[in-house]
């Protein structure tokens, strides 16, 4: 639960980064950011997933830019659906989705999350 927790947090101060450095890209409340962290988290695990696997076979290249198009146009969905979540145009979608990328690849590299072992004893 704590994993899941810390986790989330680290989503929400990316997001809200992303805010502050892709210009189109807007937060208009705290509880917007919590939100969109969660619906961008949903959409990705259901619908992105779909579209990512359908993308196997495509060659590397093409897969590649495929999913950062796929990743886009999630990211421009989570922001229609969240109210105080905007973004203006799909120019600052395909940035902010970007920008969300590269620091969910550096953030779990500079402070490593471990998973809780109080929670482990719910898994078996």
């Amino acid at each position: 639960m704590v994993y899941l927790i810390v986790n989330w947090v680290s989503s929400v101060l990316s997001l809200l980064a992303v805010a502050s450095l892709v210009p189109g890209c807007q937060i208009l409340e705290f509880e917007s950011a919590l939100v969109a962290t969660g619906v961008v988290g949903l959409i990705s695990a259901g619908l992105g997933a779909l579209l990512k696997q359908a993308s196997g076979a495509i060659s590397l290249v093409l897969s590649s830019l495929f999913l950062l198009i796929v990743d886009t146009l999630l990211f421009r969905m989570s922001a229609l659906v969240v109210p105080g979540f905007v973004m203006r145009g799909f120019t600052p979608a395909i940035a902010g989705a970007v920008v969300l990328l590269a620091l969910n690849l550096v953030l779990p590299r500079v402070a490593p999350l471990k998973e809780d072992p109080l929670d482990s004893w719910t898994r078996s």
